[in-house]
């Protein structure tokens, strides 16, 4: 027995973008999603909140047995999922008609937005998916990059990555919790992102001085 489509929705401080996103949050029988997200989202949300994430394999798995047990299953996504995000992988494990995707705007934009610079000639790099070395490959051949850093591999660690490599002189700011209450974004060097310290989940810009 199915229930019809897997839905990822993004959200950003708790926060859905856009009707059907809502009403899709509405009638969800389960919800997956992190400790962070379940915080903020709000209270009259009714499904049953499963704390899954991380492992992408473990999150799509919860999912499909949920919607083959016939059950609304709904997947909480950070920002736009269809960029750097789950859908990628979702979509190849289950095929595109077996989802249905509701963004938010990106962490990326959202951080260019606070920082007064288009995103739209930034180089984006996936921390989540990519190795640190093409993250440092990026920022030592153009002018700005975006990196979507991860526990993982941690704003500290591309700093460090970044010194080694013998970077030039660059205008960091390190973009924490985006939307939260809590929200952070902290403008340094290199010297200042290698030291460490930062939100597993920031999205770092790093500019050519």
């Amino acid at each position: 027995m199915t229930s019809g489509p897997i839905a990822l929705v993004g959200l950003l401080g708790g926060q859905w973008f856009g009707r059907d996103a809502e009403a899709v949050l509405r009638s969800a029988d389960v919800l997956f999603g992190h400790d962070r997200q379940f915080a903020l989202l709000p209270r009259d949300i009714p499904g049953e909140r499963v704390v899954l994430w991380g492992d992408l394999a473990a999150v799509v798995e919860g999912a499909v047995a949920a919607r083959d047990a016939g059950r609304r299953a709904c997947i909480l996504a950070a920002g736009d999922p269809g960029f750097h995000g789950m859908v990628r992988f979702a979509a190849e494990r289950l095929g595109e008609a077996a989802l249905v995707v509701h963004p938010a705007p990106s962490s990326v934009a959202l951080a260019c937005a606070r920082l007064a610079t288009p995103w739209s000639d930034a180089v984006v790099v996936s921390l989540h998916g990519q190795e640190l070395d093409e993250a440092v490959a990026a920022v030592l051949a153009e002018p700005k990059v975006a990196v979507l850093v991860s526990k993982r591999r941690p704003a500290g660690a591309l700093g460090r990555a970044l010194v080694a490599a013998g970077c030039g002189p660059r205008d960091v700011a390190v973009c924490s919790r985006l939307a939260e209450p809590d929200e952070e974004v902290t403008r340094t060097d290199l010297a200042g992102l290698a030291a460490g310290g930062f939100d597993d989940l920031s999205v770092v810009v790093v500019r050519a001085t």
